[in-house]
């Protein structure tokens, strides 16, 4: 027989009180009732589970001794409707949005343009550096034959 001791487990603290509470179905209570016979952890937690929901019930049931409802919903009826009126102002209240995404867009389009087409005042060298080359920008060079056109170098 094996005399090593089984190693602790954390209890299974929703399935203890579905168990409590009789939510389980019959071969869930039967599995858990067979583990509870063997695990002293799951027993103790499972005692303690009970001692709490004891106590629980036992707490004096509190109330306000009338409805708020009935209060609540005279008052939300005696209320004047206010009806928001747009002011005459407030036109202008969604134009820094569509401002700021159209400057956006155009200074993506004239930076892209710019790094596809490149520019005339661009150095020879820097030929290399726009976006549909073979080398991306930033990669490291074995020689200057794979990162140059022969012939662009000046």
């Amino acid at each position: 027989m094996n005399d090593q001791p089984t190693p602790m487990h954390a209890p299974d603290l929703p399935g203890l009180s579905a168990y409590l509470d009789g939510e389980l179905d019959a071969e869930e209570r039967q599995r858990v009732a067979i583990h509870l016979a063997a695990c002293p952890v799951c027993t103790g937690r499972l005692a303690e589970l009970a001692a709490l929901s004891t106590d629980l019930r036992a707490l004096p049931e509190e109330s306000l001794g009338f409805d708020l409802a009935g209060v609540i919903e005279s008052r939300l009826a005696a209320a004047p409707r206010r009806t928001v009126a747009r002011r005459r102002r407030d036109w202008w209240m969604g134009w820094p949005a569509a401002v700021g995404s159209a400057a956006s867009i155009a200074a993506g389009v004239l930076m892209g343009s710019a790094l596809v087409t490149g520019s005339a005042a661009a150095a020879p060298r820097m030929a290399a550096m726009r976006v549909f080359d073979t080398m991306p920008p930033g990669n490291l060079c074995v020689g200057l034959e794979s990162c140059y056109v022969k012939g662009s170098v000046k």
